[in-house]
């Protein structure tokens, strides 16, 4: 069966259970009770691991997909004064192909010097640059007066030229992490690259799985994209695997910020090493994790959304696919978050295991639906997931299927909250989908080479928003 047939038969499925909820929905007190339960907490001195079924029931024979909203708060530190300074560890991986020649290099420059003014004697900076070939410009320094000034002088000889060994980079990056004591508080690798890995290992698979080695050895790395021609999606991916951020630059100017960003998130660590385990139970199936990558070991999901800043809450959406062939109450597993505080592991439980409840009756399954949550859930992930598709679309040039996708989301969406009445979706439909359509439009409109540029941009800046709201990461 096609996946257009698919979608509409998906699409009729739920206007008939639309229908059937609102005929069902003067007797819906009397034939179904409906006692919401409460969402699960609870908590440590420094974690607090809030969990709610987003919909705790699901209709037989029906895909199946149940989605858990996941909230993840860090305690506040103790103000003292002074403040206490925690030791970062940098490394700079920073592209030197020919296309950063320019104001790209220049600011670039001006950015890893403004790191040096910024840091503490305490910190420690490395600066590798990547070409065709790699080079260690200095390895891991206290930034000391003495080592700032080597430093600066090293970055004034940074010039540009040849290809684009971004897997080089990455690895030689990683190795002086890895051999820096992991005693030290929070290590850190930034990789800058304005364009595509065309030399050494190019491959997207082998790049993320070098940069998962973060996680193993408690470090994290972030991606910096500069421009419209580099790969976003490899970006993210190395991002994610390495438990860190990816940011978007389409200005260059804008380096220092995104350095200063990264230096004081080290500064402002509350937990470290932030791990997500859900065991799974037979037949269930854990397929999204907030666009986070899920790792599977033996019968446990596992996630790494990186690390919580001082008050940082975070919320992200679990989607789980459970078996809809029997009537049956379903265990989804009971959320296990681990973290490194002080050098020392914890651990917090979701205070009960989580279920869903696979019945017959239409009506049933929609009065089961938390409407904030919901709510908050198709802003957040399904809109998000919604325009990164997009993103990908207007990528590859193809607007009818751009398009046809906004379609579908508004059919879908537009069927269930006819009976949830959520205003924040129907705001969402009314006001964020035409304005997305209209997106979609305008980058097709205009010569050629106008066109191509605006591809580009959007694409690139349409993915890097949905990457920000999907993982909470505003």
């Amino acid at each position: 069966m096609s996946s257009t047939r698919k979608s509409l038969l998906t699409i009729l499925g739920l206007i008939t259970v639309t229908t059937a909820a609102l005929a069902a929905m003067g007797a819906m007190e009397a034939d179904v009770p409906h006692h919401p339960p409460v969402p699960s907490s609870s908590h440590d001195k420094r974690v607090t691991v809030t969990t709610e079924v987003v919909q705790d029931k699901v209709l037989k024979g029906a895909d199946g997909r149940v989605t858990v909203s996941l909230n993840l708060a860090a305690a506040r530190l103790p103000e003292l004064d002074p403040p206490p300074t925690q030791v970062a560890v940098l490394v700079l991986v920073l592209d030197r192909s020919g296309s950063m020649e320019g104001e790209k290099l220049n600011d670039a420059r001006q950015a890893v010097i403004g790191i040096l003014d910024q840091g503490s004697p305490e910190d420690r900076l490395a600066l590798v640059t990547y070409s065709n070939a790699v080079q260690t410009q200095s390895g891991l320094v206290l930034m000391d007066d003495a080592n700032r000034r080597q430093l600066t002088s090293a970055v004034a000889q940074v010039y540009a030229g040849g290809g684009t060994n971004l897997g080089g980079g990455l690895k030689r990056g990683i190795d002086l992490l890895m051999r820096a004591p992991s005693s030290e508080r929070q290590r850190k690798l930034i990789l800058i690259s304005d364009g595509l890995a065309n030399h050494g290992i190019t491959d997207p698979i082998a790049l993320g799985r070098m940069a998962s080695a973060a996680v193993e050895h408690r470090f994290s790395i972030s991606t910096v994209g500069v421009g419209l021609d580099f790969n976003e999606t490899l970006m993210t991916a190395i991002a994610d695997q390495g438990a860190g951020h990816y940011h978007f630059l389409e200005n260059p100017q804008t380096f220092a910020r995104v350095f200063e960003t990264e230096l004081q998130a080290t500064r402002h660590v509350a937990v470290a090493d932030v791990t997500i385990r859900i065991p799974m139970e037979s037949g269930v199936r854990l397929v999204g994790a907030g666009g986070y990558p899920i790792h599977h070991k033996k019968d446990t999901a596992v996630i790494h959304p990186g690390n919580l800043l001082s008050g940082q809450s975070r919320t992200l959406f679990l989607t789980f696919q459970v078996p809809t062939d029997v009537q049956r109450e379903i265990a989804l597993g009971q959320i296990q978050v681990t973290y490194q505080h002080d050098g020392r592991p914890y651990t917090v439980k979701a205070s009960r295991p989580m279920t869903v409840a696979c019945v017959t009756d239409p009506a049933a399954v929609m009065a089961s639906i938390k409407k904030v949550s919901w709510a908050d859930q198709v802003v957040q992930e399904e809109f998000s997931r919604l325009k990164e598709a997009v993103a990908a679309d207007i990528r590859d040039g193809d607007k009818a299927r751009a398009q046809s996708r906004i379609q579908a989301y508004e059919n879908r969406q537009e069927a269930i909250n006819t009976v949830v009445g959520s205003g924040k979706v129907a705001k969402n439909l009314t006001t964020d989908l035409p304005a997305l359509r209209q997106r979609v439009e305008e980058t097709f409109t205009g010569a050629p080479a106008a066109v191509a540029e605006k591809k580009k941009q959007v694409s690139k800046s349409m993915q890097y928003d949905s990457y920000q709201q999907r993982r909470d990461k505003k």
